[in-house]
């Protein structure tokens, strides 16, 4: 158990940093910059700049916490600008800047990115799990579910930044071996990843408010997250840790709110982990409190 990770050759002070969905803007890699994270993961980032889903759209509870953002960013044109200084920031207190991209078509991953790379970012995450993304009452589909969709994105982003960059794929939770499995041999089979992030919320997961939903777009469905999504998480990272090549790591997400999970992630494949509903909802303390819970269950 690594205690300073390396990632694609990056070396981490230690194994927990934000996840994507919870850093967009510079003041939030600011904020991120005087924390204990050990990188910071800004965006998912898209082409065109998006208010995201409106109404209610996050809600967080003891037991889990449901999303549905629509994935809001200030778009390419922003980030193009951003992200120099950003990594300038970021590099300032010692920590990389990690970029995570979500497009809408295998082009648009490829130039997003390019433009990540181009403005000086470490590492790139490729979302191919976000599942809140509406139009009208329509849902777009997860990447991730469609292998070839999967392998014409991998194929297009390495033609634009090249086999040796830095890159991992993001995907969502499978509940059938199969499908995981066979995701995991086209991701396997390309040069480009360097490392899987497992795993996004789950999708479509509803839950009551009183008599009407808690999440407004989508008819209530959103992703799952917080507690809940722990065991889910830990049972994706087991099975990746068998059906992936051994020079693809793993970066585990999902539930984890004390430093025993973050151990939990480790024992089962993760060389690091990243954090998003503890720290939207404790802010940039967290990182250092799990830190430290972390090195006592290490060290005992």
């Amino acid at each position: 158990m690594e205690l300073q990770p390396e990632i694609a050759g990056i070396t981490l002070e230690h194994p927990v940093m934000n996840a994507a969905g919870t850093c967009k803007l510079l003041e939030d890699v600011k904020e991120l910059s005087r924390s204990a994270s050990a990188a910071i993961m800004v965006g998912s980032i898209t082409v065109e700049p998006r208010i995201g889903n409106t109404g209610d759209v996050y809600w967080a509870g003891p037991m889990f916490s449901f999303n549905s953002l629509g994935l809001p960013n200030r778009g390419a044109p922003y980030y193009g600008e951003a992200i120099p200084e950003m990594v300038s920031i970021a590099h300032g207190k010692g920590k990389p800047l990690f970029v995570s991209v979500a497009g809408f078509s295998p082009e648009e991953y490829s130039d997003l990115a390019g433009l990540a790379f181009d403005g000086g970012a470490d590492f790139v995450e490729l979302n191919l799990g976000c599942p809140n993304v509406w139009q009208g009452s329509i849902q777009k589909r997860i990447a991730c579910f469609d292998p070839a969709l999967v392998a014409e994105v991998l194929r297009r982003v390495e033609e634009r930044v090249g086999a040796e960059t830095k890159v991992s794929v993001k995907i969502s939770p499978f509940s059938d071996p199969f499908a995981l499995a066979e995701v995991a041999q086209v991701i396997g089979a390309s040069k480009l990843p360097k490392a899987v992030t497992a795993v996004n919320t789950f999708p479509n997961a509803f839950s009551y408010n009183g008599a009407k939903p808690r999440i407004t777009p989508g008819d209530g469905l959103a992703g799952l997250a917080g507690p809940a999504l722990k065991p889910i998480g830990l049972g994706q990272i087991r099975q990746l840790q068998r059906l992936l090549p051994g020079h693809i790591q793993i970066i585990g997400v999902g539930g984890i709110t004390h430093g025993q999970d973050i151990r939990e992630y480790l024992a089962s494949g993760a060389v690091a982990t990243q954090v998003a509903t503890a720290y939207l909802e404790r802010q940039e303390h967290v990182f250092s409190s799990l830190l430290g819970e972390f090195l006592e269950t290490a060290g005992s």
